[in-house]
């Protein structure tokens, strides 16, 4: 998948305000930003409201880093807006920071190859896309791992170089020559 064309999709979703809206690829790739696509199983679940509040509060780095994010599950877009409802100390969203984005179908999270057959959710992936609309990266965990908001930081931003980073790279290091790493 790195280095396609990202499927397109149209989905309703829950936006930070509480109102629901349409949320696309085509706003992003129309918009010249990249795109954190946030895949995750379940609301009112133990893992996703401590991965997704992380990220919420760190939502400016992301926005300096001309990104947006669109969590995407396949819970129903009740679902999501009665999460958001719920605060934080009680395992909720409130305040979240992004738009919360209904795949009841699955049909999007099955073309970007995330959807469980099984459970019928959506599997925790990050998945970036850039501003021309392809997969530059695509990351699975285990139901039971949260992700960590610093890596995403650090890998959108060594994405953005369009250089070679090391493993310990952070921003502001020094970038590998591309002449002198194999694929």
């Amino acid at each position: 998948m790195i280095g396609s064309v990202a499927p397109q999709f149209e989905l309703p979703a829950v936006l930070p305000d509480g109102k629901t809206a349409v949320v696309s690829m085509k706003q992003s790739v129309d918009a010249k930003k990249w795109l954190v696509l946030f895949f995750y199983p379940r609301d009112f679940s133990t893992v996703c409201p401590t991965e997704l509040n992380d990220l919420a509060d760190r939502i400016d780095e992301v926005r300096e880093l001309d990104a947006e994010v669109v969590a995407i599950s396949t819970d129903s877009i009740q679902s999501h807006a009665d999460w958001q409802q719920v605060p934080r100390e009680h395992n909720g969203i409130q305040h979240i920071s992004f738009p919360l984005a209904s795949d009841f179908t699955g049909k999007v999270s099955q073309a970007y190859g995330v959807l469980d057959g099984q459970s019928y959710t959506s599997m925790r992936s990050t998945i970036i896309v850039n501003p021309q609309g392809e997969i530059c990266y695509y990351l699975m965990h285990a139901d039971l791992v949260g992700r960590d908001t610093s890596e995403l930081l650090r890998v959108l931003e060594a994405l953005q170089t369009g250089e070679a980073c090391g493993v310990n790279w952070q921003p502001g290091d020094e970038l590998l020559s591309k002449e002198d790493v194999s694929s």
